[in-house]
């Protein structure tokens, strides 16, 4: 028997014309697809397309966040007897191929007696074409390098985005669950992190690349192309990097760089990203909520 994959989708008022293409394309490759809805306004379409594509859909009455969301994903897929999760967000199209090309990865990397945190696949931007940077700590800074056409097709990181990550079961039972009380920004750092901690490992294949979404727009600056996101999520940037940089199973340059990318975050976000004042206001709740250990959803 071969290996069994689980797929886990969180949604959250998708766009319902590319998250169907999204869900037709997971479904031809994995055994079983878990969509875990967090309060869409749209549900009964959803419910629909799950039936469609014979998906098991959760859903919850309100946001939760997407760790609690994928926690239940994961839960699922252990109630399935699952071997891998494939973890996706709604807006993310895998080739085809690409769960059985990650399988694989897994496979040589654990026949080589490698302790798999997650492989993750590799991505273009779907606002600029950019490919996958990835991220290694050097010392005290993290480096963030290209990856080029001759360079090796799996690549090692410290950590992986969550959209089209594979993750073993056996790795989740021991490293557990993302954490919920982050909510949504840095979920899948934190855990990956985590993994790294406990002696896992985690890559970036490029022999596959996928069309991932990042942020709700994009701001040039300084030369510099970076990614917007709304005021709520610059909220939960800045809460949850400084919480993240107190854990003291994270390396210290991860850790640094929690720290030192407050500042700019404010200024530049704040100053030139638009909703001036909502994003000051939220920002600095973020602040004021990690110096009062405030965790969870906003409000809450």
């Amino acid at each position: 028997m071969g290996a069994r994959l689980h797929a886990v989708i969180v949604t959250y008022n998708p766009d319902l014309a590319a998250f169907t293409q999204v869900l037709a394309n997971l479904a031809r490759q994995v055994e079983h697809v878990s969509i875990i809805d967090n309060g869409s306004a749209n549900i009964q379409a959803l419910e629909t397309l799950a039936v469609a594509h014979a998906a098991r859909l959760t859903r919850f009455p309100e946001n939760r966040g997407i760790a609690a969301a994928q926690n239940q994903g994961i839960a699922d897929a252990a109630a399935q007897n699952a071997d891998y999760v494939l973890l996706m967000d709604q807006d993310t199209v895998l080739p085809d191929g690409t769960a059985a090309s990650l399988l694989q990865d897994s496979i040589d990397l654990a026949n080589q007696g490698v302790r798999i945190g997650a492989v993750g696949c590799a991505y273009r931007d779907t606002h600029d074409g950019r490919l996958t940077q990835i991220w290694r700590a050097r010392g005290l800074l993290l480096r963030r390098q290209r990856v080029h056409p001759g360079d090796p097709r799996l690549q090692e990181v410290d950590c992986v985005i969550a959209s089209g990550s594979l993750i073993p079961m056996a790795t989740l039972r021991a490293v557990g669950d993302m954490e919920a009380d982050l909510f949504i920004d840095l979920v899948d750092i934190e855990w990956g992190l985590r993994a790294k901690s406990l002696g896992y490992r985690s890559f970036v294949s490029f022999n596959r690349i996928m069309s991932h979404t990042l942020g709700n727009g994009r701001l040039k600056l300084f030369g510099k192309t970076i990614s917007v996101h709304s005021p709520i999520r610059n909220y939960y940037s800045i809460r949850n990097s400084i919480m993240l940089a107190q854990r003291r199973y994270i390396g210290i340059a991860w850790r640094f760089y929690f720290i030192r990318r407050i500042i700019p975050y404010f200024i530049v976000f704040g100053l030139f990203g638009g909703q001036t004042k909502s994003r000051l206001r939220m920002m600095t709740r973020g602040l004021l909520d990690s110096l009062r250990a405030r965790t969870g959803g906003l409000g809450r």
